[in-house]
């Protein structure tokens, strides 16, 4: 009877916010050719987007494996509020303390990085290490 080799599966994280960056700035650069302003805001709605999911990623994939399956779903719920709560902090430093801001940029540039991490999650698949 053959024994069952279990695969440890890694998510390929630097290659995805490779591709989230990557997605910002190209964003960006569509922005900027409508105005500086305009670019400007728009890679900061990008970033407002993944910093505080770097930071998710950081906290939930720090332990992996079944030993360390309690503190996983500790830091997922941790990671979480902090990533939500870093969002709010974001916008809320951005349209206080960014005086000329163009909000639609801004807005539209975060919306799509939204939408563009949900796809990447079904896009990018786990790799299988040994």
């Amino acid at each position: 009877m053959k024994s069952r080799q279990h695969r440890i599966t890694q998510v390929p994280l630097a290659r995805w916010l490779a591709i989230e960056f990557s997605g910002l700035l190209v964003i960006s650069l569509l922005w900027s050719l409508h105005s500086p302003l305009a670019g400007y805001s728009a890679f900061i709605g990008g970033l407002i987007f993944i910093v505080p999911n770097a930071w998710f990623v950081h906290q939930v994939y720090r332990y992996q494996g079944a030993r360390h399956a309690r503190l996983m779903v500790g830091n997922l719920f941790r990671a979480e509020s902090t990533k939500i709560a870093l969002t709010a902090v974001f916008f809320a430093a951005v349209f206080t303390l960014m005086e000329p801001v163009h909000v639609p940029a801004l807005l539209f540039t975060f919306a799509v990085m939204v939408v563009a991490g949900g796809v990447l999650r079904w896009l990018i698949r786990p790799q299988t290490r040994r």
